[in-house]
């Protein structure tokens, strides 16, 4: 499946497109895409399949997993616009702020995007790459 995310600034009759990013998410094409990186970590302490993917410009969680998380979601400050190529565009305006990324162990604070799709996925986008300082050493399949 393809996505697109483009930011869009509320308000406004037509959003302006600031970012858009398209990236693969098939757990195929996940293995085989030379920016990904891709492990099973917690994210607030459920086990979570986790892309870290250089090319997204946030971070995102998927509908289904976010059911399994105990904190409410709340609106962002502006909507987000999610074009699934198979499907029509959809925005999306929730988040779920403050979530627990483990990684071995640590803990990082991460704010993760609701999007609609049944597949218990997170994506951590540049967002949380540049805030944390974390570098992708995809060859070595090191974060």
């Amino acid at each position: 499946m393809t996505l697109r995310i483009t930011d869009g600034h509320q308000g406004k009759a037509e959003a302006p497109i600031v970012r858009s990013q398209a990236f693969q998410l098939t757990a195929k094409e996940d293995r085989a895409a030379p920016n990904v990186f891709t492990g099973t970590f917690p994210v607030n302490v459920v086990p979570s399949l986790v892309l870290f993917y250089s090319g997204a410009t946030r971070s995102f969680v998927y509908l289904a997993l976010s059911k399994r998380f105990d904190d409410a979601s709340e609106e962002l400050n502006y909507p987000l616009e999610v074009e699934i190529f198979d499907d029509h565009p959809v925005r999306v305006s929730m988040v779920h702020r403050g979530c627990i990324l483990e990684l071995f162990l640590d803990r990082y604070s991460i704010d993760l995007v609701l999007i609609p799709l049944r597949e218990s996925k997170v994506i951590v986008g540049m967002d949380w790459l540049i805030l944390n300082g974390v570098m992708i050493d995809c060859e070595h399949q090191l974060v």
